[in-house]
């Protein structure tokens, strides 16, 4: 983690907190929002960072060892916040999905000393939205009278999420989603993966980073190829259609693996779009490594088909949700998507 260049796709909020700096007036607490995985925690600890850093003016740096007013991530002290033992960086998350009263309690009670060595001590407390009445009560009661030398950071999904008294007292900084140009920059650093197959990945992650390495590293790709040859729809259609018995087969096996629902209707939704869209806009498509394929099928498919493949589709994910019989509903969509593609 090497200072604020680490940051991709977030240069407001990144350009307000070195204003925060370079000023030397740093909020007490501070709200950062949006999406999951676009760096909010990042920027948090390299702002914990930047604050404590040795070299930095903010932590006491000289003109002749200061690097800017961003982290070194060399000194003592930010190897000990990267690390996650910083006595005076403290991080909070929620337990089973909730930000509990007795976590809220035990922070202000180490809150209520002075730090143990650094110029700012830093809260982080991640998901705020997750934070029960109690402890939102409690956390509210810190912000009313806040610590010395402690700035307060909490992220949350978007700023309705929290109790207005809460919000009302943060200063505010919207994160954005990536861009899927950022997205591939960051993919490709982290894995081996080729341009192509990281744009692919990209455009499926809806602005986030930490979803787009999920999918990556879950096989996602290998997931959309085999899905597409199981369902046929990554060839043109054949004069001798695959029997119906293939159908029901595929229905079985999605069926079996239900913990993939979601990412396969996902992926044949953005096939099924990408074919409407590569005539019209071949620079929008989602599955760029698939090229050649898309190009391929699209010529022998007509725009009703694809339509009634969307609708199949749609149907069928509304009655899954709707808690409808999982191995029916699939049956029923296979059968359907066969019987579209072969023009009935």
């Amino acid at each position: 983690m090497r200072g604020f260049d680490a940051i991709r796709g977030q240069d407001l909020p990144v350009k307000i907190l070195r204003h925060y700096m370079r000023s030397g007036r740093v909020p007490h607490a501070l709200l950062f929002t949006g999406i999951e995985g676009i760096g909010k925690r990042t920027t948090a600890r390299l702002f914990a960072m930047a604050l404590n850093c040795t070299r930095s003016p903010a932590g006491g740096g000289t003109p002749e060892t200061a690097a800017g007013d961003a982290p070194c991530g060399q000194c003592r002290v930010c190897r000990r916040i990267v690390a996650g033992k910083h006595p005076d960086v403290i991080e909070l998350a929620p337990i089973k999905g909730i930000l509990r009263i007795e976590q809220i309690r035990h922070l202000l009670a180490g809150l209520a000393m002075k730090p143990f060595s650094a110029p700012q001590r830093v809260v982080l407390i991640g998901d705020a939205q997750a934070m029960n009445a109690a402890a939102a009560n409690a956390l509210l009661k810190m912000l009313e009278e806040p610590p010395e030398a402690t700035t307060l950071i909490l992220t949350a999904h978007q700023r309705a999420d929290l109790l207005p008294t809460i919000a009302s007292r943060c200063r505010h900084l919207r994160f954005s989603p990536l861009a899927s140009a950022d997205i591939v920059v960051l993919l490709r650093s982290a894995l081996d993966i080729s341009d192509e197959a990281a744009g692919a990945v990209a455009e499926s992650a809806e602005g986030s980073y930490t979803r787009a390495l999920r999918l990556a590293q879950a096989g996602w790709l290998a997931r959309r190829d085999w899905l597409l040859r199981a369902t046929g729809l990554d060839q043109p259609p054949t004069s001798t259609p695959r029997p119906l018995t293939w159908a029901l087969a595929l229905s079985a096996q999605l069926a079996g693996q239900k913990d993939r629902i979601e990412t396969d209707f996902e992926i044949l939704k953005s096939w099924i779009r990408d074919l409407s869209v590569w005539p019209y806009l071949p620079a929008r498509i989602i599955h760029r490594d698939r090229e050649a394929t898309l190009a391929h099928v699209g010529a022998t498919l007509g725009a009703g088909q694809l339509l009634d493949l969307w609708e199949v589709l749609e149907k069928a994910e509304k009655n899954i949700a709707a808690n409808g019989n999982l191995r029916l509903t699939l049956d029923v969509m296979t059968l359907r998507m066969a019987q579209v593609v072969k023009g009935r």
